[in-house]
């Protein structure tokens, strides 16, 4: 079933939308953890398509665009190789500062996407760290509460001021830690499963 925005046909598939369809075909054994179909199922909704294998999502008379709605192949890689750089550039972050994602007290989400993100999915995915589930905050526009807080507060202002003097830059495309985080990361969750424990549960029998 698929529920959309308004409750109406759907038209397309957003941000949020298809970390959770990826996610949902990956825990069906729908797609391998290189992100590919499995050919061998018995569905006429994975076929070839003018760009390669896909699914089909939604047949046309269940879309709103006149045409079926799929996922293909080259959408699998292309998410998969955003979640990848995301989560090496986490992993390369906290190492550089001695940390793991253990260490961390608060994964905070902000912005619309944050706010409507599965957060489950998006670990299944390998986007998110596996981590204890209740160190993730959702804090909506980050920007706009911040600068509420440092206006309202002159104290939080000069706290602010602080801050701005502490923060760098780190070059990731030079750095070869996170091409090596990124190159294990291009898989679903990861090529490294003990980092997902939860996800690795998840998957056992799915061949």
């Amino acid at each position: 079933m698929i529920v959309t925005i308004g409750h109406i046909k759907p038209s397309g598939i957003c941000g949020s939308g298809l970390i959770s369809i990826v996610a949902e075909l990956l825990e069906n054994g729908v797609i391998d953890q290189q992100g590919k179909f499995r050919q061998n199922l018995d569905t006429p909704r994975i076929r070839q398509g003018a760009d390669g294998w896909e699914y089909v999502l939604a047949w046309t008379r269940d879309s709103l665009i006149g045409e079926d709605i799929v996922i293909t192949e080259v959408d699998l890689d292309n998410l998969m190789r955003a979640k990848g750089a995301m989560y090496a550039g986490y992993q390369t972050l906290l190492e550089s500062v001695g940390l793991g994602f253990n260490d961390l007290d608060r994964v905070i989400m902000a912005g619309n996407f944050g706010a409507y993100i599965d957060l489950e999915r998006a670990i299944c995915i390998g986007l998110l760290p596996d981590v204890d589930r209740e160190n993730f905050y959702y804090i909506g526009n980050a920007s706009m509460l911040g600068c509420q807080i440092s206006l309202s507060d002159v104290h939080r202002f000069q706290e602010r001021l602080a801050v701005r003097q502490l923060m760098t830059n780190m070059e990731l495309s030079e750095n070869p830690e996170f091409m090596q985080h990124y190159m294990a990361a291009l898989f679903l969750p990861h090529t490294d499963m003990s980092l997902f424990p939860t996800v690795q549960e998840k998957l056992k029998g799915i061949s």
